[in-house]
C-alpha cells in the first residue's frame, strides 16, 4: 500500500459529506437556491441534486457539534465568499481525533 496523506482521506471522505451537508441546510432551511448552492460550492446544479439525494457524500454522519460547525460555515459561505477558509480549520477538526484515517485504514505517524 502506498502512502497516503490525510488530507487525501479528508478530501475523499469528508469534504463530499460537509458539502451534502451544506447544500441540505440552505437549499432545505434556508430556502436558497439549487443554482446559488451550486455557485457557492463550485459545484453545477446536478451535483447538488446529487448531494440532496445522498448520491454523493456518503452516509458519514456527523455529531450535533460537527453539525453546528458546517452550518456556522454554510451562513458564512452564504454571506461572504469566506466560506472556503473555514473549510480546512473545519476539516482538520474532524480529525482531530483520528477517527476517519482509522476508519480509512490509515494509520498517523
Amino acid at each position: 500500500m502506498g502512502l497516503t496523506f490525510p488530507c487525501e482521506i479528508i478530501s475523499w471522505h469528508v469534504l463530499p459529506a460537509v458539502r451534502r451537508e451544506i447544500a441540505s441546510y440552505l437549499i432545505n432551511e434556508k430556502q436558497v437556491t439549487r443554482k446559488t448552492v451550486a455557485k457557492k460550492l463550485g459545484l453545477t446544479e446536478a451535483a447538488v441534486c446529487q448531494y440532496l439525494k445522498h448520491k454523493r457524500g456518503g452516509s458519514h454522519k456527523f455529531s450535533d457539534n460537527d453539525q453546528r460547525k458546517i452550518r456556522e460555515m454554510a451562513d458564512m459561505l452564504l454571506n461572504s465568499d469566506k466560506g472556503f477558509e473555514g473549510m480546512c480549520v473545519v476539516c482538520k477538526e474532524f480529525d482531530a481525533s483520528g477517527q476517519m484515517l482509522a476508519e480509512a485504514g490509515v494509520k498517523r505517524i
